[in-house]
């Protein structure tokens, strides 16, 4: 049998977005998403061994992006976490002793300086096992599935006590699952076509001592043939719970690694416990993806019991008698507090989708909505869930559309001036039916009323901008500044938007449109496409960026490939000057190969290679050879993994965290710790090993000065685990970059963990700083600097 991996899952449900400005619940235009909380499996069970039961597990998962505490309620110490805080997401282990009868409750909450903001609980419960008793099981038989025949066409089911129906849901002999976990039946299994696709199971008996239940069955994810990825992606295949075939309940499960080998099929479990017995079960299963996932060996048995499930209150309402309700009226209701836009009735009301999925521009699980024609402010309001994603639910810019909101699901709130309706991740609280096309028109406004026209497609006119740039790039956030009428406004770019990656904007003054935004409580622009900024569009062969943007040689010399970004090139092409004696170039399309010969001298070289496009502009590229090394260096060392090496008075843990620059002494050397405006550093700790993290943009650690020398060489070297989008540089006390101090992304590619920054033309007796130059948090566990 093969050993089931169940120390490592992943809830579904993940948001993967890059944060921007329609990222609600989001405090500034970085790359950190919103606040949430998801802790997966709710309910962990272990025999008198102290050993997990069959199907459950020892560990659960914390899905986060903020600080968080884990507490063991009512002094159950008899269970022991690996970790009780953190920051970010993490894998618990929990450990029992033996012959303990009981359970525990362990609450974990995300806070911040007001209080808690979220919370979940993990239901422990230790005791006398039980064996499963089969009580359901289908394995889709063995009956010819030639054609594809759909669910209530195909007859050869196994269990012909139940019915079976489906929605774009076929029988196939395709994509066996054999060997692929223990008892995996073979060829025939149920394909789910074009999403939304089911598979119901109807009505499994249940006697009314069967409450403690477990499900299992096999799946598989073809997210990319081509590529052979079959990586289980669980936020889109979703399985249901009901006692009546109408109202649904969502059912959590965990999975295998079974789709990291061959025949790649995962094996998922779910322990759960009905809150009322039922006397038949409906199983239904969602997936939410095209033509990408398959079910099998379906088995519903007793067990340990798990999740409670209410099967008296459901998932998927039906509107019924639902009241409308405007847009400007969802406004008026909007306070810092989530609340239910109608705790007793269905409401609903018709818009037009602003959103432009094919521009890209748009923060996902953002549903962008406006009132047809309308053309006063307060009619554009935000949807925000993974259950109102535009692409999960195929609708686009123009789509006309009814959205009904659930009593007491569907909520409101004003977050740092994002008007939004919400919902719980697990509660289906709106439902978006497609009514049509209509035409969008532009408003034209002036930039100062940004935020009153939130979420409405603007124009703000004679626009101006004061340098050229590009719109968008592939690897962070871009906020352009423009003026119109003596007032300053955004305009923003996500990372990776689709239609504005790498194209290049001229100076110019004229019209700009897209959607009016707010972040942070400031109005600011989204344009949707390269239309709503072609006033700004340049066609001039345009050199982009140098990566990297300098380059510092060893004394011994070398080689290094420079890649130019260029947008427009046509048939144009690259050329270089500035280089001579021992430094020299080749190009090759768009990449420039610099060579070093050895520095002989006593000194540094320093020129700069001037990258030319032909008909467009140029670009310059600091390169140095560093002198040979006098042999009188300094170096400090700090370790930061050592709790004894920190000042007593250093900030410990994500609670006594500090924004203000202060001096601590590390190793008998002063360095000037600094964090950002809502961010700071600190001492965190993973495991019982310390570390400092510190951000985000503009957070910086000063470092000491030595007399008579200057600072050369910083190498920093984080930690697994740490942000892998975070950029830091080494700058002046103006913070301005020093040559060799560009700003690196700690990618931690290849587990690459220590990254070098070999420094010139700095000046002796003078302190500089690391700097985290975007807005994410670094996080150090050792810091070296070379002092010549």
């Amino acid at each position: 049998m093969r050993n089931l991996n169940f120390l490592k899952l992943f809830y579904g449900l993940m948001l993967v977005m890059v944060s921007t400005a329609f990222v609600s619940c989001v405090d500034d235009n970085d790359d950190t998403e919103a606040p949430y909380l998801e802790v997966s499996p709710t309910t962990l069970i272990f025999g008198l061994d102290g050993q997990p039961a069959s199907g459950s597990q020892a560990s659960f998962d914390i899905s986060t992006n903020r600080s968080w505490k884990a507490t063991v309620k009512d002094d159950k110490s008899w269970v022991t976490l690996s970790k009780y805080e953190g920051e970010g997401s993490a894998t618990i282990q929990v450990s029992i002793p033996e012959n303990i009868n009981g359970n525990a409750s362990i609450v974990i909450e995300v806070s911040n300086k007001v209080g808690v903001l979220m919370s979940e609980t993990v239901t422990i419960q230790s005791g006398e096992t039980i064996a499963p008793t089969e009580i359901y099981k289908e394995t889709v038989g063995s009956g010819s599935a030639d054609g594809n025949p759909a669910i209530s066409a195909y007859t050869g089911w196994d269990n012909k006590e139940v019915t079976y129906s489906g929605t774009n849901a076929t029988v196939r002999a395709s994509q066996s699952n054999a060997g692929g976990y223990d008892g995996a039946s073979g060829p025939n299994n149920v394909f789910f076509a074009s999403a939304p696709a089911e598979f119901i199971i109807n009505k499994i008996p249940l006697t009314e001592q069967q409450t403690k239940l477990q499900l299992t069955f096999g799946s598989i994810y073809v997210k990319d043939y081509d590529n052979k990825d079959y990586t289980f992606d669980m936020s889109k295949f979703e399985v249901y719970l009901s006692g009546d075939g109408t109202t649904w309940v969502p059912l959590t499960y965990t999975k295998d690694n079974g789709d990291a080998e061959k025949p790649n099929w995962i094996f998922a479990t779910a322990n759960f416990t009905l809150k009322q017995a039922i006397t038949s079960l409906y199983i239904k299963f969602k997936a939410l993806d095209s033509s990408k996932y398959r079910v099998d060996d379906i088995t519903l048995s007793t067990g340990n019991g798990g999740t409670i499930i209410d099967l008296e209150g459901g998932e998927e309402p039906e509107p019924g008698e639902a009241k409308v309700i405007t847009i400007p009226e969802l406004n008026a209701m909007m306070t810092t507090t989530q609340t239910p836009v109608d705790a007793t009735a269905d409401r609903y009301f018709e818009a037009v989708v602003q959103n432009d999925v094919e521009g890209g521009n748009y923060s996902f699980n953002n549903l962008i909505l406006a009132t047809e024609n309308a053309t006063t402010a307060g009619n554009g309001i935000t949807l925000f869930g993974n259950q109102v994603e535009p692409t999960a639910i195929d609708v686009k810019k123009g789509d006309k559309v009814k959205v009904t909101l659930y009593k007491g699901l569907a909520k409101t709130v004003n977050y740092n001036g994002m008007f939004e309706v919400t919902g719980g991740k697990d509660d289906t609280w709106a439902k978006i039916e497609k009514l049509g096309t209509a035409t969008i028109t532009p408003i034209i406004i002036t930039a100062d009323k940004l935020a009153d026209y939130q979420g409405m497609t603007v124009t703000i006119q004679n626009a101006t901008t004061a340098t050229a740039g590009v719109w968008a790039n592939t690897n962070s956030i871009s906020s352009h500044t423009f003026t119109a009428s003596g007032t300053e406004f955004i305009v923003f770019c996500k990372k990776d938007a689709t239609a504005f990656i790498d194209q290049p904007y001229s100076v110019a003054t004229g019209a700009i449109s897209g959607l009016a935004a707010v972040n942070s409580n400031k109005g600011q622009l989204v344009p949707r496409n390269l239309e709503d900024v072609k006033n700004f569009q340049s066609s001039t062969p345009t050199i982009l960026s140098a990566d990297p943007a300098s380059w510092s040689f060893p004394s011994t010399g070398g080689t290094k490939d420079i890649e130019i970004s260029v947008a427009n090139m046509g048939s144009n092409t690259l050329s270089y000057s500035g280089l001579s004696g021992i430094l020299s170039a080749s190009i090759d399309g768009t990449k420039v190969t610099v060579t070093a010969e050895a520095n002989s001298t006593a000194s540094e070289i320093k020129q700069t290679l001037k990258v030319t496009l032909t008909n467009g502009n140029s670009i310059d590229i600091p390169i140095i050879v560093e002198a040979p090394s006098s042999g009188n260096e300094t170096v400090i060392s700090v370790d930061f993994t050592i709790a004894d090496n920190y000042p007593s008075t250093f900030p410990k843990l994500s609670a006594n965290k500090q924004v203000n620059a202060q001096t601590f002494s590390f190793g008998g050397y002063d360095f000037v710790f600094a964090g950002s405006t809502g961010n700071g550093y600190y001492q965190a700790m993973d495991k019982g090993t310390p570390y400092v993290l510190t951000g985000k943009q503009g957070a910086y650690i000063e470092l000491p000065a030595i007399t008579g020398k200057k600072l050369t060489k910083v190498t920093a070297t984080t930690r697994n685990g740490a942000s892998k989008k975070v950029t830091v540089s080494i700058v002046d006390t103006n913070n301005n970059e020093v040559t060799g101090g560009a700003a690196i992304l700690w990618a931690q590619e290849n587990e690459q963990l220590e990254y070098v920054y070999n420094l010139s033309g700095t000046s002796t007796n003078t302190k500089y700083r690391i700097y985290i130059a975007n807005g994410n948090n670094a996080q150090f566990v050792n810091l070296e600097l070379i002092y010549e």
